[in-house]
């Protein structure tokens, strides 16, 4: 059993004060009246509308549009009367006019692998356009034994009567336990090499590398019609291997295509067709995504080693209302890295949000993260999801979901290599607690033939 069994122990405590919260707080609210989800169509319709009542004073409309939801009465559309519930579940405070929702929480765990962790997270949106003229997301986590993680985004999804978006992403990360097993779907876990009392040991944090990478990512978006958008990714990335030991896996086996890290630049274009009634919480619709990137440290290369590489990745995602409080999903990715591939890029997988993997709490989860790489990955996700209650508490608005979850997964050296044998199978079930209907905490545990994982996230899986 890897020492990443104990990460994400203390989410149980979560666990236990949310199930607290909810049957002894407020009574619970119908899904038809606050807990449905919105669909984004009807959003649109209502925007128009909306918006320009939002330019005479919001918190008229907010009041206004609570008072509708509570008389029930017929004067206004549905589309209206969605919107207004749309933005309740989001809106917190109002300033100079302005409807703003802000939701974030202090971290604090333990961690046997990562000593003592702590930070926060938080969010600011702006909801004088819908969904929101702007977020920007603040995330920043230190740890006792070295581990940093912070970045900040921001995202205006339609620049005014433009039909352009933006994201912007400024991180600086130093992970003490990135992971590398080596490469292929039969790649083995020696649990003698990381035990100080085995013959055959060679270092506790063996499997581990420490992996610093500071990253600068700019995307354009746009809006095509429909549910049709694309965008266009540039990126500047610098990245630093060493081991966390006196030695590492990465060491003993070589890097897969001799490349370790470097500095590199980056460019991605992407196209998607989503449908999703809501991207938080989405009961129906349909996300596909088409994702190509390319990496290359050019002049640089004279000084770094060479890193030449493409990612080619597609997302499908699915969501159905089996009834009015549970919903079944589905995600399945399918990714092939080419080229001169440095290590650090095999943990990841690609698209417009990346992603670790394959293993861990985003992909297969029930196995260690980024416990099986190569050139080619696939994994699939299958959730069956309960919406157990909606509540306000303190002004605040609340959902819970049970969740039920299947993965598959592996990987294949090429695209000559692809069979249909030999998937990774993971089952497990979760909570997650939805903070007007933005801020996601994710919980956990799943179960694999080779250990049992527990993450803690706070964001959507998807």
């Amino acid at each position: 059993m890897s020492p990443s069994l104990y990460q994400g122990r203390c989410g149980w405590i979560w666990v236990a004060a949310a199930l607290c919260v909810c049957s002894s707080m407020g009574a619970a609210e119908e899904p038809g009246e606050t807990g449905e989800a919105t669909r984004k169509d009807s959003v649109g319709e209502a925007g128009k509308g909306f918006q320009s009542t939002l330019k005479k004073g919001s918190k008229t409309l907010i009041e206004e549009g609570q008072k509708t939801l509570a008389k029930a009465t017929g004067g206004a559309t549905e589309q209206t009367v969605e919107a207004v519930r749309w933005i309740a579940k989001r809106k917190q405070f109002t300033l100079a006019g302005i409807p703003y929702g802000f939701t974030g929480l202090p971290i604090f765990y333990y961690s046997p692998n990562t000593g003592w962790n702590y930070g926060a997270r938080l969010q600011l949106a702006d909801y004088r356009r819908l969904p929101y003229r702007y977020k920007l997301t603040f995330h920043t986590l230190d740890s006792t034994q070295g581990r940093s993680d912070t970045y900040f985004r921001f995202k205006v999804p339609h620049i005014s009567d433009t039909g352009f978006g933006l994201v912007m992403l400024l991180s600086d990360k130093r992970d003490i336990r990135a992971r590398y097993y080596g490469r292929g779907n039969d790649s083995r876990y020696e649990k003698e090499f990381t035990d100080p009392q085995s013959p055959r040991f060679r270092d506790e944090n063996y499997y581990y590398y420490i992996l610093r990478e500071p990253r600068f990512i700019f995307s354009l978006l746009r809006h095509l019609w429909g549910p049709f958008n694309a965008s266009i990714v540039l990126g500047l990335e610098s990245t630093d291997i060493s081991p966390r030991g006196e030695t590492s896996h990465y060491l003993y086996e070589g890097t897969p295509d001799g490349v370790k890290d470097g500095v590199t630049g980056f460019v991605g274009a992407t196209l998607s067709w989503d449908s999703r009634d809501d991207e938080a919480i989405p009961r129906r619709g349909i996300l596909h995504e088409w994702s190509y990137e390319t990496s290359r440290n050019s002049v640089i290369g004279l000084f770094f080693e060479e890193i030449d590489f493409r990612r080619y990745t597609f997302t499908d995602a699915r969501y159905w209302p089996l009834n009015e409080r549970l919903n079944l999903a589905h995600r399945m990715v399918f990714e092939v890295l080419s080229g001169s591939v440095p290590l650090y890029a095999y943990g990841e997988i690609g698209g417009q949000k990346r992603i670790k993997g394959l293993g861990g709490g985003d992909s297969l989860r029930g196995y260690d993260t980024q416990r099986f790489t190569d050139n080619v990955r696939f994994f699939t996700n299958t959730e069956l999801r309960y919406h157990f209650r909606s509540m306000r508490f303190y002004r605040q608005y609340l959902e819970l979901h049970g969740v039920l979850f299947v993965d598959t997964g592996r990987v294949w050296s090429g695209m000559d290599a692809l069979t249909l044998n030999d998937f990774r199978f993971t089952a497990g079930t979760g909570l997650r607690i939805y903070w007007n209907a933005d801020f996601v905490i994710r919980l956990g545990i799943g179960f694999s033939p080779e250990q049992t994982y527990t993450p803690i996230k706070y964001r959507n899986l998807f």
